[in-house]
Formats: C-alpha cells, structure tokens, sequence
C-alpha cells in the first residue's frame, strides 16, 4: 500500500514512516501544503493528513481533492479536537478524524477499516455488526438470526451505520443519504425518532447506536 503523510511534526512523520514501512507499506512524507499539491493523490491508496501546517490549513487540501473528485481515502490526524472541527471534516468528505496523542496500532485499526469499507468486505452485499446482518441484495436485515421488520427509512439508516461501522456519520450526512430532496419537509426531531425506532428494534442490542453528541451517530460491537 502506497500512504501519503502530510505531517510537520518531524518527530511524528518519522514515527508513522517507521511504522507503517515495518508493515511492507511505501510512505510518502510532505510537510506543508506546497509539497503536498506537488504530489498526485491519486497515486496513493491512503493519505493522513495534519490540519496545523507551516504554510495553510490542511481543510484546504481536503477540500480541494474531494472538489476534484479523487476519492482517495483519508484519515484527519490532528490536535484540533473541538466539536466543530471533527463535523467540518467530515461534512469535507474525510473517512475518519483522529486527535492527537494517539496509539499507531488504533491508527492502524481505523485505516484498515477505512479500506474495507472503500472495498466494500463480503462483496459488498453482506454487512454484519455483532448479532446484526444486513443483506443489500435482499435488503433485509437480521438479529441473531432471525429477520427484522424494518420501514424502508429505518431500513436505510441502519444500511448507511452499517457501512460506516466504527465511523461518527454526522446528521447531516444522514439526512441528506435518507430523506435527500424531501429534507425540507423534514422536522428536526425525525431522525431522533428513527434512530430511536431502530434502537427498539434491535433490542436487546440498542446500544450498538451510540449519539455522538452535537455531531451524528455511530454503530459500534461492545465497548469503545
């Protein structure tokens, strides 16, 4: 796998190097925006970027490549670790957000689950969180086994947490996905009242959906 780091931290830069090397990977380090648009994206199959650069905000660089349509998956690593800023990349089009300090093999865990979900596991037909499976090509869900009866919009939320398992999905992002043109017709509270739908229904398992306050929903098997 070819990574491309936009890390400043000198110290930081080496110890991913290091790391992810050791794992047969071939790293690419910039430290600052201009070394980073001389790079092609595209040539990557991941990029971990910092967002405090000597010479921009790394937001600009995410905003730039999902403008320019490269789909490249990426992972934010950063200190910034208010609310707003997690949302904002996100909503940008970033996979995931990590803050500084951090552990490499959690590092390594969520860049590994980032790539399943772009290759879409099980051919991408099949999802499973714990007890939960969900067949996309039946469109059908299960507990333990047996068969859910789902509405068609609690059916697409848990498909759109499903595919994001591990991952925050900001409301934003689920209301556009499952209510598209009609949001406007769309009370703030229904999506609180879906989730809260779909929580009855996977009883005793309602806790795979935990709120990440002020920001979204995410599925999760057991502890964090």
């Amino acid at each position: 796998m070819r990574i491309l780091i936009i890390e400043d931290d000198t110290h930081i830069s080496f110890a991913l190097e290091r790391f992810f090397t050791t794992q047969g990977d071939e790293v690419t380090t910039c430290v600052g925006l201009d070394e980073a648009f001389a790079v092609h994206p595209e040539s990557h199959d991941f990029i971990i970027l910092d967002l405090n650069l000597p010479d921009g905000d790394g937001f600009e660089y995410l905003s730039y490549i999902r403008a320019e349509n490269i789909k490249t998956p990426l992972l934010i690593l950063t200190v910034r670790d208010q609310e707003q800023e997690i949302v904002r990349g996100l909503k940008l089009g970033a996979d995931d957000y990590l803050t500084k300090p951090f552990s490499l093999p959690v590092l390594k865990a969520r860049v590994e689950a980032i790539l399943r979900r772009a290759s879409g596991g099980d051919g991408g037909n099949v999802l499973r969180c714990g007890q939960l499976t969900l067949d996309r090509k039946a469109r059908m869900a299960f507990l333990s086994g047996q068969p859910l009866e789902l509405s068609s919009r609690e059916y697409e939320l848990l498909e759109l947490l499903m595919e994001n398992k591990g991952f925050t999905v900001p409301r934003e992002r689920i209301l556009d996905r499952i209510w598209g043109w009609e949001r406007g017709d769309v009370y703030d509270n229904t999506l609180s009242v879906t989730v809260k739908r779909l929580r009855g229904k996977i009883a005793p398992y309602h806790d795979y959906i935990r709120t990440v306050r002020g920001i979204g929903y995410r599925l999760m098997e057991g502890d964090e």
